[in-house]
């Protein structure tokens, strides 16, 4: 009864020291890390380990003493969390505690220094080493070694350990280990090829894709391909009205093309409609060879076809109208 009374009273000054030396927590905070240490002290005594850690861990977490860490470290020990306590200790002796701190905090730091030293020769350490590839993941019971502690001694909790060790490419592999307080392990892996590793393809070298040609916009085509009817429409008119004019100039008209002055405007009338024939045929024959090009190129064939050049000549006689030309 005297010492928990003790342990009840400890802990009052414990944690209205913390709340005037650290960064001051609430009075909620307090409260709920009193009764949590309350609670881990009992499973303590009743050698509950388990909830015993997990109550001075969160007791800490809210109200950071070496009181709390003293017992939570105690408490890792009872669950042979040998590895894990050690640092619990070490973090007090590091923190250490002011010359006017409490009772308790400097008896907890005078034990944590002691408790330590005699926790160090209990601790186990194992050597891993893996050769024949390189990549390997290892675990200790499920928990990754760090690269860096490949091939070095590492601390670990004494008792039955599961070493297990993958690598893309091999066959996984897995040994057991029993080492006791204080003892020293080595285990080797050397990594051997899956044969049911499926081998890689070879990378084939991308296909060249085609390069999609842009449609073209059909409308200059189709503009020019009217425009070549219309041109046609106007010489063929034109060159009717041509030839009516010619027929009534013959005999009126000498070889030389000399007329009569009465017919001066019939003359006149012939040479314009021979001269707008002309043009017509000139326009619907450049806007065949237009439209014609335009089609060539709109064609989905995957390369232009070479246009040839349009040559247009029109003509006009006294005898005859029109245009010759070569696309």
């Amino acid at each position: 009864m005297t010492r928990k009374l003790s342990f009840w009273s400890g802990l009052s000054v414990c944690l209205f020291w913390v709340g005037t030396s650290w960064a001051e927590p609430s009075a909620a905070d307090r409260a709920t890390a009193r009764s949590l240490a309350g609670e881990g002290y009992q499973a303590l005594q009743d050698k509950d380990y388990a909830t015993a850690a997990d109550r001075f861990s969160r007791a800490d977490a809210l109200v950071h003493a070496p009181t709390l860490m003293i017992d939570w470290a105690r408490s890792l020990v009872g669950l042979g969390k040998l590895v894990e306590a050690q640092e619990r200790y070490e973090q007090i002796v590091r923190e250490g505690v002011e010359p006017k701190a409490p009772k308790s905090w400097q008896r907890a730091l005078s034990d944590a220094g002691a408790e330590l030293s005699q926790l160090k020769p209990r601790l186990a350490w194992i050597t891993i080493s893996v050769s024949g590839g390189e990549g390997a993941h290892v675990t200790i019971d499920g928990v990754e070694v760090p690269p860096a502690a490949i091939g070095v001694r590492r601390a670990v909790n004494p008792g039955s350990l599961h070493v297990s060790v993958e690598a893309k490419g091999f066959l996984s592999q897995r040994q057991a280990l029993d080492l006791r307080e204080g003892a020293e392990g080595a285990v080797e892996f050397k990594l051997q090829p899956d044969p049911d590793a499926q081998q890689a393809p070879p990378v084939a070298a991308p296909a060249l894709a085609s390069v999609p040609v842009k449609p073209h916009n059909p409308t200059p085509m189709y503009v020019a391909f009217g425009a070549s009817a219309a041109g046609l429409a106007v010489g063929l008119v034109s060159g009717g009205l041509f030839l009516s004019k010619r027929s009534e100039l013959q005999g009126v008209c000498n070889s030389d093309g000399k007329c009569q002055s009465s017919h001066s405007d019939t003359l006149s009338q012939y040479n314009t409609f021979g001269t707008i024939s002309a043009i017509g045929y000139g326009v619907a024959v450049a806007g065949a060879g237009v439209g014609l090009t335009l089609w060539l190129i709109n064609r989905d064939t995957g390369a232009a076809t070479p246009a040839k050049a349009v040559l247009v000549h029109p003509y006009v006689g006294l005898g005859s109208v029109g245009a010759v030309g070569s696309f």
